[in-house]
């Protein structure tokens, strides 16, 4: 967590021992000098082996910052060897704080200070606590050093321990002073850490400094002063830190949160805030820090009093009328709220705007059509005699997404091959052997889904077509189908089908997911087991398979007071998969009269 996984080739974690006697007391040497060294670690290996050598007999002691190796050839543990830090260090002795309790108490008084910065660990170090916020990696050690002492004045901690060179206690660890009765020395301990949640870590990110800079700063004023500054817009760009946007819920909401709101708007957008921040079980004064917070990014900002008044306006509107402001842009009444929601919309992302299914938008780009005639129960079974195999699905997708929507211009096998290819190692190739191409088509031709025909002289110059040449057409059965008689997907799925991502009975299941929503049916494991004919363990597995490869957010709702639990699935468009471009394809194709629709 404080350092790189990997150390450049002068670069070293140094680590600090002073050696102490059973009581406690530093150990004294011949020469009249503390009986003190440094140890300076290459990789995690020397790290753990130094602790496990010397921790039972020493302080020990890391530095927060790595160093380098110095003029004289050799690391040490000095301003001017300061290499990078990558964590803010807060430290609270308990003895200065006799009226808090635990650090449960110790990390709400940093909350109050600063609601919205992420603390990514925190540590009992015997007598007191360590808290840790972690950074990008940098070489300002000095500038850090000042922001991280401004950080601690303001929540109260230790500013003393914020210098260039300062070293914090190695978790694991002993604290060898003032042993208890027994004699024995507490533990430097881990209270709490991002990896013991697993949302955590799918969420991880440093935080931006720059950002960190701004919330310190406007915390100040908002402890210190009604005169609150208009800030400067930022926009709050999806991909910063790694989250996963496309399983967020209320999208909008958490970008106006970000961005803050102009003038005109403001009202509407602390009402939907409110509402955000409650459904997460925010407690009332954290929400009024959290909004106070906001505000300073509105344009202009209000002052603090107007603010608390409008939140406690809303609380009363919410008793009368509920908390329909909250849900997406068409439940709202009111049309002048409605339009300024509504711009915000992000539908192609957000999770809430395609929950339930009816309400998913997809672009004509990224989308593709499913005949629900081939969806049917025996036709989705995997041991029926009608059953269909992925393969013929994966056909089916492809050729709505690729076929020309007239009957003008042909579509050959060698054009369905051509979109059916993925890199691997940097290698064009099929994403299914020749014999099993062949097999399927003509699986979906007794299926009566398509027609492969052998082409006319005029319709191929060479003296002998090859089975690349045939052409491929639709059934008119297939082809002509009424809009409400289909389903709707992303063709990323087909994308991590083509990749090898996913497999053919995954494919499967979620085309059954999609279809029994689309029908307004339950999607249950009892009925997917009945309809696919699998046993449910394979389906469990096919389910996570496709959330692993992006394709699927799964909610997983815990069981309610009858013991009853159940899973909500959204489906996802991701670009993951998509290892190919049209520009490289259409490359590969040029010369051939046909048309890629895309």
């Amino acid at each position: 967590m404080l350092y790189p996984e990997k150390l450049k080739d002068n670069e070293y974690v140094a680590l600090f021992f002073m050696k102490t006697d059973k009581n406690g007391n530093v150990v004294i040497g011949k020469d009249g000098k503390k009986v003190e060294f440094h140890k300076f670690a290459k990789n995690f290996e020397e790290y753990q082996d130094y602790i496990d050598r010397y921790k039972y007999n020493f302080h020990a002691y890391n530095a927060l910052a790595t160093v380098k190796i110095g003029s004289d050839g050799e690391p040490h543990r000095r301003e001017g060897n300061m290499r990078q830090q990558r964590a803010l260090f807060i430290d609270f002795d308990k003895k200065d704080y006799p009226n808090l309790k635990d650090a449960h108490d110790f990390t709400k008084m940093i909350k109050k200070k600063l609601p919205n910065v992420f603390l990514h660990a925190y540590y009992d170090s015997g007598h007191g606590y360590h808290y840790y916020i972690i950074i990008p990696p940098t070489c300002k050690i000095r500038e850090i050093s000042e922001f991280n002492k401004e950080i601690c004045a303001l929540v109260g901690a230790d500013t003393n321990a914020c210098k260039v060179t300062q070293v914090a206690r190695i978790p694991c660890t002993f604290n060898r002073k003032n042993p208890d009765e027994n004699g024995k020395f507490p533990m430097v301990k881990e209270i709490d850490h991002y990896r013991k949640h697993p949302q955590q870590i799918a969420r991880f990110h440093p935080l931006n400094i720059e950002n960190l800079k701004r919330t310190v700063n406007n915390t100040k004023k908002h402890f210190t002063t009604e005169n609150i500054p208009e800030l400067p817009f930022t926009e709050w760009k999806y991909d910063t830190g790694g989250f996963d946007i496309k399983q967020y819920s209320c999208l909008c909401t958490e970008k106006a949160f970000h961005e803050g709101a102009d003038e005109h708007e403001r009202n509407t957008w602390l009402g939907r805030i409110i509402v955000w921040l409650t459904r997460q079980k925010y407690p009332d004064y954290k929400i009024e820090q959290m909004c106070q917070e906001w505000n300073t990014r509105c344009r202009p900002p209000k002052s603090i009093a107007e603010t608390q008044d409008e939140i406690r306006g809303w609380y009363d509107w919410f008793e009368k009328n509920g908390m329909k402001i909250g849900g997406c842009w068409w439940n709202i009444e009111d049309e002048q709220k409605r339009e300024i929601v509504r711009k915000q919309c992000d539908k192609y992302h957000c999770k809430q705007a395609v929950n339930p299914y009816e309400s998913m938008s997809i672009s004509e780009d990224v989308g593709v059509k499913m005949n629900q005639k081939v969806l049917t129960d025996s036709k989705l079974s995997i041991k029926s005699k009608n059953s269909m195999s992925g393969y013929e699905y994966l056909i089916l997708t492809v050729l709505d997404k690729y076929m020309p929507k007239t009957g003008r211009i042909r579509f050959t096998v060698k054009d369905l091959k051509y979109r059916m290819q993925y890199k691997k190692h940097g290698k064009w190739q099929l994403c299914m052997d020749i014999s099993t191409l062949k097999k399927t088509l003509e699986d979906l031709e007794n299926h009566k889904c398509i027609k492969v025909t052998d082409p006319t002289p005029t319709q191929c110059k060479k003296k002998k077509p090859t089975y690349d040449d045939k052409l491929i057409k639709l059934t008119r059965g297939l082809k002509d189908v009424d809009m409400d008689k289909y389903i709707i997907f992303y063709y990323s799925v087909a994308r991590a089908f083509i990749c090898h991502q996913i497999t053919q009975n995954e494919y499967k299941i979620y085309l059954c997911i999609l279809n029994n929503f689309k029908n307004g049916r339950s999607c249950t494991l009892e009925k997917m087991n009945i309809i696919l004919d699998m046993e449910k363990g394979h389906i469990l597995k096919g389910i996570v398979g496709l959330e692993k490869a992006s394709l699927l957010k799964v909610d997983r709702i815990p069981p309610n007071d009858k013991g009853k639990k159940y899973n909500m699935y959204y489906p996802i468009d991701t670009d993951r998969w998509d290892n190919v471009t049209d520009i490289e394809l259409d490359d590969m194709v040029s010369g051939l009269n046909i048309t890629l629709i895309a």
